[in-house]
């Protein structure tokens, strides 16, 4: 059994977005105009929700010195920046590109932040530190890769852990559970940013089961799912991890390492039935939520506003 359990840790899908830079398409569109005063407006379209994080590069600049642009994209739609001519009787010559990543680049991480377990109260978890599939094939990992695997002797709800914006859902595959398989590429996700630029990301939800829809703000103790199973074995699982943009240079990834660490992870403080700490592997824990924990990131008028509801 403990030969299984070690092979079971490295049941973790691959962490899709490490080293996985955006080029153009249809997630993010940017165009230019040029004005009458021989600048340049670029401006964007996007379907992604969230912050996205975005590079762009000139080639062959004419008239104009910056030569790179970077920064963050909120709304689904406006402008970048405005590009302004050196010379304001000449127009812009250029040529351009541009890469994206899902986040905003964080460099001053809040670690004291605490966070629910991610279940209703009471329920008893088993709790598991995850390995980096990638190591297994010579790949190496993210220098910070800290991922969790919560295990539950039934099927429970998911609640989000801390407030934020539902960023991608996926709810589309089935599990066949009659196999004992230690990898699954396809899996049932949901991927909420918080307010700090952090992003969690919770995987292994059953078919049908995920109750919200990106673009949608949830609170912390919120449902956003059912546990699923991942294979014979009759437990229930949660894969969970938290990350953030850990880099500005997404054109310049010149490394092998650069590439794998454009996303940093954290290990954080949970509270639990009985304490708050950084939870140990292979220990139980029992879940527990205090209006406190639910209130930590709620303005004045908020806190007045869910007090009120909950009287009546």
């Amino acid at each position: 059994m403990k030969n299984k359990l070690l092979v079971l840790l490295f049941a973790m899908v691959l962490f899709s977005l490490t080293g996985k830079t955006y080029a153009q398409n249809s997630d993010l569109e940017i165009t230019y105009r040029q004005n009458n005063d021989n600048s340049v407006d670029f401006n964007y379209r996007k379907t992604m929700h969230g912050n996205v994080y975005v590079s762009i590069k000139f080639d062959d600049l004419q008239n104009a010195s910056q030569n790179r642009y970077q920064g963050c994209l909120q709304s689904h739609m406006g402008k970048v920046f405005t590009l302004k001519p050196r010379n304001p009787d000449s127009g812009i010559g250029f040529s351009y590109s541009y890469r994206y990543q899902r986040g905003k680049p964080i460099f001053k991480l809040k670690e004291d932040f605490v966070y629910l377990l991610p279940f209703k109260n009471s329920v008893k978890v088993q709790m598991q530190k995850m390995g980096y599939l990638g190591k297994r094939f010579g790949r190496g990992a993210p220098e910070s890769w800290t991922a969790f695997q919560f295990c539950t002797d039934s099927l429970e709800s998911v609640l989000a852990a801390r407030r934020g914006l539902v960023v991608d859902v996926t709810d589309e595959y089935s599990i066949d559970t009659t196999k004992n398989s230690i990898y699954r590429s396809s899996v049932n996700e949901v991927i909420i940013e918080h307010k700090d630029g952090t992003m969690a990301h919770y995987s292994g939800f059953k078919k049908g089961s995920i109750c919200v829809k990106p673009g949608q703000y949830v609170y912390p103790n919120e449902e956003l799912g059912k546990t699923g199973r991942n294979n014979s074995e009759q437990n229930y699982k949660l894969h969970f991890y938290i990350y953030y943009l850990n880099t500005r240079d997404i054109f310049d990834l010149r490394t092998k390492e650069d590439k794998m660490n454009i996303y940093a992870f954290v290990n954080p403080c949970f509270h639990w039935q009985g304490g708050e700490s950084i939870i140990l592997p292979r220990n139980s824990y029992v879940a527990e939520c205090t209006e406190e924990l639910i209130m930590q990131e709620f303005s004045r008028r908020e806190k007045k506003k869910y007090q009120k509801r909950q009287l009546n």
